[in-house]
């Protein structure tokens, strides 16, 4: 998935669209007159801003605000090609010629460890630290299920009626059978992680999906490596997963950032509104890559309980430091009741806002302090 948050970034309005969106948009930026304060006001900063599609599934668009249009071009540019090149990284559909990614491990299972480089084993070293320590509700070995879920998703996408889906396969969506067939293929347990040799190894029949941590993983070292290119101010939106870097140069304290409505599709609409700087802000929600059937929506979040997609909530954003793993937080508390979103919370000191099945919004006492009441 994910997500979709609007961003009044540095003067203006910038739209962010979701990962998956069935009708992607391009984002925008629109300026406001807004007066600030003059104090600490770099008068020569401009943005410049960069957008893209083509990785994670998504559109990502850049923003980088310098006196100086060479160093910030220099940097844009930067960023796409690390965000091209870790796509394909994290790719699990597609294999590149000399690169070990994601699908080389899932073509490898059953059959032998997969060596990765040091930024691949990283993001699974720390989906399965996360998993084990943090919440089991995030597992990145559910690869077998999600398949099944999207060819569903995808023949209802094209156009097929359910009659059509249950001549072609069997079912109008998976059955419980089918789905607990897979379970012992989804055991974190069974991904065996060699730090020696930076070797990945999984059983037979198993697949990793990285799609719960791998955008957000990625948008954060974007963000660390600008930091260290010397990138003093900026907003990277990679579908939800909204990083920041630094703080406003017009005078203000802090950038606002707008929850999605998650029942107005076209992203124009906000639920309440957050005051952030320097963190991160991600949200997953059921109102993007989903299908319908007998009026139940299921969306592509799911549940390594019940195997099947997720109906708790609406959506669920995460505020914390760290973009990867506030991805990790948001899949695992989408599949959370709301104590367990409240222990979350306390134990990775991070700040939750959530809108439930029926529309009601509720945040931590953690996450009081950033909404603009």
């Amino acid at each position: 998935m994910k997500k979709t948050l609007l961003a009044l970034a540095l003067g203006g309005l910038l739209i962010l669209s979701a990962c998956g969106d069935k009708n992607i948009k391009s984002n925008k930026i629109e300026e406001n007159n807004k007066k600030v304060s003059t104090e600490n006001i770099n008068k020569d900063a401009i943005k410049y801003d960069l957008g893209f599609y083509g990785t994670f599934d998504t559109y990502v668009e850049i923003a980088i605000y310098s006196d100086d249009e060479d160093f910030a071009k220099e940097n844009l540019e930067y960023a796409k090609m690390r965000f091209e090149d870790l796509h394909k990284l994290f790719d699990n559909y597609k294999n590149y010629t000399g690169l070990a990614n994601v699908k080389s491990i899932n073509d490898n299972a059953g059959i032998k460890p997969t060596v990765v480089n040091d930024t691949l084993f990283k993001l699974i070293k720390d989906s399965v630290d996360d998993y084990k320590n943090i919440s089991h509700k995030t597992n990145i070995a559910l690869g077998p299920v999600t398949k099944i879920w999207n060819d569903y998703r995808d023949l209802y996408d094209s156009g097929k009626t359910k009659e059509e889906v249950i001549k072609l396969k069997g079912e109008a969506i998976p059955s419980d059978a089918e789905l607990e067939k897979l379970r012992p293929l989804t055991n974190m347990n069974n991904i065996i992680l060699n730090e020696e040799n930076n070797s990945v190894e999984i059983g037979k029949g198993m697949a990793l999906d990285l799609g719960s941590t791998a955008k957000g993983f990625a948008t954060e070292l974007v963000a660390r490596e600008l930091e260290e290119r010397g990138v003093k101010s900026a907003v990277i939106s990679a579908g939800g997963n909204v990083r920041i870097i630094g703080k406003p140069l017009d005078g203000r304290d802090n950038f606002r950032i707008g929850i999605q409505n998650p029942e107005v599709e076209n992203g124009e609409d906000t639920i309440c509104v957050v005051n952030v700087v320097g963190t991160s802000v991600v949200t997953s929600g059921d109102y993007q890559r989903y299908f319908t059937v007998d009026g139940v929506r299921y969306c592509h979040i799911i549940d390594p309980d019940t195997l099947k997609p997720s109906n708790n909530l609406k959506s669920v954003t995460i505020i914390k430091g760290d973009s990867g793993l506030c991805d990790f937080l948001s899949t695992a508390a989408f599949n959370s009741s709301d104590d367990e979103i409240k222990y979350l919370a306390e134990k990775t000191d991070s700040a939750i806002i959530w809108v439930d099945k029926d529309m009601n919004i509720k945040f931590t006492e953690s996450a009081s302090r950033f909404i603009d009441n």
